[in-house]
């Protein structure tokens, strides 16, 4: 069973990315940008009537505060800083879900702040202290088993995360040493195919112990 997701409210004033919504058509979770690295009000409300509309699970998709590198330039924060981003940017999106009447089930990471989480132990424990001091329910999307362990030892959720790209394919998902439990997918086509081949299944990461 794999879950299928995609980022969403990424556009922001002139600029704005109409095909996420194409994308998200075939997935069962979508990631919301919290503005930092992109989006902007309008779109996270858009990106919301779409989730209630399509029945997707919601994640909170936070970054750097760098809207101009979109989110992918490393950004040297101590822990208070980084503790403090995270907090920021989980729980205007949670407060933002509650006017919809929609839950928020996990949060993934963007760019640098995605690399920092995967690479650096510190920051992965800083990063999994903030989202339990939010809501200890929340899951966190991560790509490597280690950082799997660091997060669920902090006492929060963690589903270990697999990056399609248009030269994988769903073979070498199978062939990968750890099963992931959620794809993201940045590509129409990709995700497309890979519909084709498996019909994904939105997991309820905050009430369904065995699928975690």
């Amino acid at each position: 069973m794999f879950d299928f997701n995609c980022d969403m409210a990424q556009g922001y004033g002139i600029y704005q990315n109409n095909a996420e919504f194409e994308i998200a058509k075939y997935a069962s979770s979508i990631n919301i940008s919290a503005g930092f690295h992109a989006g902007d009000p309008i779109n996270i409300q858009k990106a919301l009537c779409f989730a209630k509309d399509h029945n997707v699970s919601l994640g909170a998709h936070i970054g750097y505060c760098d809207i101009q590198g979109f989110g992918r330039r490393e950004m040297k924060l101590d822990e208070d800083e980084l503790s403090a981003l995270i907090i920021y940017q989980v729980g205007a999106l949670i407060s933002f879900g509650k006017t919809s009447d929609l839950i928020f089930e996990h949060v993934r990471c963007h760019g640098a702040l995605k690399n920092l989480l995967n690479t650096d132990e510190t920051a992965a424990k800083t990063i999994a202290c903030a989202i339990k001091r939010i809501n200890p329910w929340l899951n966190l999307f991560v790509q490597n088993i280690e950082t799997k362990q660091i997060v669920q030892n902090v006492g929060i959720k963690a589903a270990l995360e697999y990056e399609f790209d248009s030269q994988s394919d769903m073979e070498k998902i199978k062939q990968l040493q750890y099963v992931p439990q959620t794809i993201h997918f940045r590509s129409l086509e990709d995700i497309k195919r890979a519909h084709e081949v498996i019909n994904p299944t939105p997991i309820n990461y905050n009430r369904v112990q065995s699928q975690i």
